[in-house]
């Protein structure tokens, strides 16, 4: 059976913009003077039926929609302007799509167009059980002679013999009444009361034995309660869980099921409506939780066992997702602090001593002094050193078997954990997009749905329509701070490693103490060896970024995301930072003008660098190669002006010529002895 609904809202330049407004309800894109950007949002799964209907005396551009809402923001010139009002009506399911067409018309013609305003119409029928109608109204009404004419007059007031009234000081005295009667409330109740009437005529002619009515259940005269209205989300949340044979526990729909109740008992009204306010658990997804726990719990091969009973007894804490990712975080940065930097350390002093010794059979003066040692008492040098690094790998290995114990328990326990909240969330969310279904860059947000669902905290959960644009963000936000994260520990070990080279030239010019030079050998070779691995990892993290640009661009020319692969990994992520703002603000943002807010960060960076490099004269940075210059400030490289433009052209260009494919740099493949070789000259020859 279907229900009533008129709503009425305006839409205030303060805080939106109407052709933003026309182009969601209407599904055109719409170019905004105002904003100086083409307003476009996503495919709907069936597109709406728009239409604009017009009195005779507005001029014929009104029923241009781009041109129409654009003249209303360039006349409202005021910063709160009232631009539109939005009139929203539910249509009866009763009707066939072209009876509710012609319906919508004929109310929209008679209550709005007749009187003078006009009316961009667009109907939404995404959702079979849910057909409405969105009517964006002009608020200022149009002269006989097409002109817009004024939302207010002046009204002076006048004394007894008809003068004008005037102040002290001689100012008229008058007020400022509207031209039109459109916000008055009593004009909103006609409306609503319109609206019931074609409705109710329209299902007599139809043959259809049913009547909605504007007015409340106590207007009517009814002893009933009115159930709550679900919104759209709360809605499909429900009818989800009901078709896999659930039953909902949303506040409102118990709401509902328990008025329901009520209306049938009406004796029992107030002990029923008690007991609502309490009703607001939501067993069914701790039920579903539960049940997935169980069932991969069951099936756990006993190393898994053997890690969840490890784990729990070393956590002293209950085991859920969250614990055990924030223990195993833990770990990961114990790691990186002390085993990744250990281990460098002792690749460089291993290396370091091989060549010392080669070099000094070869009686090799020059490479000896510029490692820390001499060719007169070389073995009373040699041989403390070699026992000081004998001891540190004994106790870097008994700290990785120790560290990898850890992790390898943590870890089976938190894929398990995973597993479990991947199988809850798809199972509560069936028609997830495939991308996210196992996708472990969104589990934390996963668990933040689950949260919010379990504990019932109604303004923060996710509905089915709103889930992938969630995940979407969440995607892109977890990559982007790894990308973030990464550039901010590649730019502080460059800069550490040339403030490390520079003190070594120093050092080496001033004839320092041997063991003072081959400490700092160690420490720069180190720091290099380091800055290496941050690289590696830094262009694991552009691939993702390039994956990721891809699918959110899916429709851009395959030859444009080629391309784009070739710039550094700093402009992909500018490139997603800009569309994740976009996206949460409510926009689709094109991907040029990701390009070019991308550009505008690429060219601060770029005269960042130049400030820097103009300042750096040391013979040291000087020996660097260009690119391990760059890595100073500019992770993975720098974009060229030529091929940032070149991008942006062809992002708006219809036909664009072929530019040969830019192939990234790549890390050559060398022996372990050549790589020998390459860490002792690390310093000179990069």
């Amino acid at each position: 059976m279907s229900y009533y609904m008129l709503r009425a809202n305006v839409i205030s330049k303060k805080t939106q913009s109407v052709v933003a407004s026309a182009s969601y309800r209407s599904g055109d894109a719409l170019y905004s003077e105002r904003d100086e950007e083409v307003k476009n949002f996503r495919t709907r799964g069936v597109a709406p039926e728009a239409f604009i209907l017009s009195p005779d005396h507005a001029p014929e551009w009104t029923k241009e929609r781009e041109k129409l809402w654009n003249e209303v923001e360039r006349k409202e010139k005021a910063w709160n302007a009232q631009l539109a009002r939005e009139i929203l009506i539910a249509l009866p399911r009763e009707l066939k799509h072209d009876q509710q067409s012609e319906l919508v018309q004929k109310f929209v013609q008679s209550t709005f167009v007749d009187a003078g305003m006009v009316a961009d119409v667009a109907i939404h029928r995404d959702k079979e059980h849910n057909p409405h109608a969105h009517i964006l109204l002009t608020v200022r009404p149009f002269n006989e002679d097409g002109s817009w004419g004024e939302k207010k007059r002046r009204e002076y007031e006048r004394d007894e013999r008809g003068d004008i009234k005037r102040t002290e000081d001689g100012k008229k005295v008058f007020q400022t009444v509207s031209t039109t009667d459109w916000n008055n409330r009593d004009t909103l109740v006609r409306w609503r009361l319109a609206y019931a009437d074609i409705i109710n005529d329209t299902f007599l002619e139809s043959n259809i034995d049913q009547r909605v009515s504007a007015m409340s259940f106590e207007d009517q005269g009814l002893e009933k309660i009115a159930e709550v209205r679900l919104d759209r989300n709360e809605y499909q949340f429900v009818k989800r869980l009901e078709a896999s044979g659930k039953e909902a526990n949303t506040f409102y729909h118990q709401l509902n099921k328990q008025i329901r109740n009520t209306n049938e008992q009406i004796s029992k009204l107030n002990s029923k409506i008690v007991s609502l306010a309490a009703h607001q658990s939501t067993p069914s997804v701790e039920k579903i939780l539960h049940e997935e726990t169980s069932l991969v719990m069951s099936q756990l091969e006993p190393e898994y066992q053997k890690s969840i009973h490890f784990l729990k007894g070393r956590l002293k804490q209950e085991l859920t997702f969250r614990n055990v990712r924030n223990h195993l975080e833990g770990l990961y940065r114990w790691k990186e602090r002390t085993t990744e930097s250990n281990e460098a350390k002792l690749t460089v002093t291993h290396s370091l001593l091989d060549a010392v010794n080669k070099a000094y059979h070869a009686q090799d003066k020059g490479f000896l002094m510029s490692q820390g040692f001499t060719i007169k008492g070389f073995y009373e040098q040699f041989i403390p050193r070699l026992e000081a690094y004998e001891g540190a790998e004994n106790d870097q290995k008994k700290l990785m078997k120790t560290q990898d114990i850890l992790i390898n328990h943590s870890e089976r326990v938190y894929n398990t954990y995973a597993l479990i909240t991947h199988r809850t969330l798809n199972q509560l969310y069936p028609d997830i997009e495939e991308e996210y279904k196992w996708n472990d860059r969104v589990l934390l947000k996963k668990q933040e749905i689950l949260d919010s669902l379990i504990e019932n905290r109604g303004e923060q959960i996710t509905y089915p329509e709103e889930l992938e644009e969630v995940l979407s963000l969440a995607e892109i936000d977890q990559l982007l701070s790894k990308c973030d994260s990464i550039s901010e520990s590649i730019r502080i070990q460059s800069l550490t490693r040339n403030k490390l080279g520079i003190e070594k030239d120093a050092l080496i010019k001033n004839r320092g103490e041997p063991d003072q030079v081959y400490q700092l050998s160690i420490k720069l070779n180190t720091m290099v060896q380091l800055l290496n691995q941050s690289t590696r990892k830094a262009k694991l993290i552009d691939v993702q970024l390039g994956q990721l640009i891809s699918s959110r661009f899916a429709d851009e020319r395959e030859s444009l995301l080629t391309k784009l692969e070739g710039v550094p990994l700093q402009v992909k992520a500018d490139i997603l930072r800009h569309y994740k703002v976009e996206l949460s603000r409510g926009f689709s943002p094109s991907l040029r003008s990701c390009i070019l807010f991308a550009k505008e960060r690429e060219n601060d960076r770029s005269f960042r660098y130049q400030t820097f490099e103009k300042n750096e004269t040391s013979s040291f940075f000087m020996r660097l190669s260009n690119v391990q210059k760059d890595i100073s400030h500019f992770v993975g490289g720098r974009a060229s002006v030529e091929l940032i433009n070149q991008l942006i052209q062809q992002s708006r260009a219809v036909h664009s010529s072929k530019l040969e494919e830019q192939t990234s740099s790549r890390i050559r493949r060398k022996t372990k002895d050549k790589r020998i070789r390459q860490q002792l000259d690390l310093e000179v020859d990069l």
